[in-house]
């Protein structure tokens, strides 16, 4: 084990440095390559991957490795509801990047989201002052940071039915994460009211850059929950081992 560690930490470090900061790229033993079955990407670009993982109970998951590093979103919804309402419960965690050595029958139904970063050999830029009306500036209790390092930031956005979030903005570009979202509306200073259709399935999208000042208005019945995954700024520079 301690061998196989001590590979794959040379490995990597090798890698990193011949494709220089940010330009990893995953060979045959990657999670899609080799597990195409169970690992489905639902939103790629050049700075993240996001996959929707799922291992049924008793099937095989062959072993893969994960190049990159990510934010874990796993499904803790018990059954039948993990079946019937999916995503109805999560835990967050970060999860480093290394071989997967898979399943020859899974105990239990896994199913699981994963916003793999693919610039975390780049050298973290020094956090820039946020603004006063930043999402976590303002100090609202519907608004929580549920996870943050050096490069990346999650926060839960929670607007109860029938009320508006404050007037905030969002500093960094992010994947944004609806398990199901109630019929809502978006709202400017500019008085202008943006309607958005109920989604009751996953969806995943992309900011690309920062938000400026908007609140959501909450017009269905149900909890409008978001989780925001924001990438911190980072450099040009390469990190041998980067931060955890």
């Amino acid at each position: 084990m301690i061998m196989a560690a001590l590979l794959w930490t040379l490995f990597t470090t090798a890698t990193i440095r011949a494709a220089g900061c940010g330009q990893m790229k995953p060979d045959a033993t990657d999670a899609v390559a080799a597990t195409p079955v169970n690992h489905k990407v639902v939103l790629e670009n050049d700075l993240v991957r996001v996959l929707d993982v799922t291992v049924p109970l008793h099937s095989e998951e062959p072993p893969h490795t994960h190049f990159w590093p990510s934010v874990f979103f796993e499904q803790t919804s018990g059954p039948p509801v993990q079946l019937e309402e999916p995503w109805k419960t999560v835990n967050i965690k970060w999860s480093e990047s290394g071989p997967v050595k898979g399943y020859t029958r899974s105990e239990h139904y896994r199913h699981n989201l994963l916003i793999e970063l693919k610039n975390v050999d780049c050298q973290p830029v020094a956090a820039p002052s946020l603004p006063a009306t930043d999402a976590v500036t303002i100090h609202d209790s519907n608004i929580s940071v549920v996870l943050e390092n050096a490069y990346v930031r999650v926060l839960s956005v929670r607007v109860p039915p029938h009320e508006k979030d404050p007037w905030h903005t969002h500093t960094w570009p992010a994947v944004v994460v609806h398990f199901r979202k109630p019929p809502s509306r978006r709202l400017t200073p500019d008085g202008k009211k943006v309607p958005q259709e109920e989604m009751k399935d996953m969806r995943v999208t992309f900011d690309p850059s920062s938000q400026p000042l908007h609140s959501i208005e909450n017009l269905g019945g149900v909890m409008n929950q978001a989780y925001r995954i924001e990438l911190k700024p980072t450099s040009k520079v390469v990190v041998a081992s980067p931060a955890r």
